[in-house]
């Protein structure tokens, strides 16, 4: 019933900008443009703690995507796997469609699950007819790139080396050398850290 696949995702190190310029001068165009609405739950009963991937672990996500074709409102639950060092191993996630993301929550409340961090993402989906890239820009704070195995303009499956590669060679700016970096532990860290 999961359906497992394999991503990476990288932070950008320059502004959404100086990001698409250099994405222009490789010849990658802009294929699609969407957003994605999603509201972490969890039980109250789970301990909020700075272990924030064991957290996320035990969340569902109440997902509205809003698409050029319309919005599709979901319930998510996503898996992951970690080796020492944090890095994904293995992870897949499980959709159900819904009809009322308010019902859905008001829903989850009353079986006491409450709300841990909402995240809104803007995505762009370039390609250049050679390699596809996804950029995510969080919250308005953070600008992501993430690759999936799976392309959905070109017709091309990537195996983990070869994701990073197409981040180094277009030289586009990161921070550090984590490719697995996880966006919802970023902002589960920014609001508990901030409170």
């Amino acid at each position: 019933l999961m359906k497992f696949e394999n991503e990476i995702t990288v932070e950008v190190d320059t502004n959404l900008d100086n990001l698409i310029l250099l994405l222009t001068k490789h010849n990658f165009k802009l294929k699609e443009k969407y957003s994605c609405k999603d509201i972490y739950m969890i039980h109250k009963s789970e301990k909020i703690n700075s272990n924030y991937l064991e957290l996320l672990k035990k969340c569902v996500l109440v997902r509205n995507l809003i698409l050029s074709s319309g919005e599709k409102k979901l319930l998510t639950y996503k898996y992951k796997e970690y080796d020492e060092y944090k890095n994904i191993i293995r992870q897949a996630k499980l959709n159900l469609n819904v009809d009322d993301i308010n019902t859905l929550v008001e829903i989850l409340k009353l079986v006491d699950f409450i709300e841990l961090i909402k995240i809104n993402d803007d995505i762009l989906v370039y390609s250049n007819d050679i390699d596809e890239i996804n950029i995510q820009c969080v919250n308005n704070k953070h600008i992501y790139i993430e690759i999936e195995s799976k392309c959905n303009y070109i017709d091309k499956i990537y195996k983990t080396i070869d994701m990073k590669n197409v981040i180094k060679k277009y030289n586009i700016p990161i921070k550090g050398e984590n490719y697995f970096v996880k966006k919802a532990e970023n902002e589960l860290k920014e609001t508990y850290q901030n409170s």
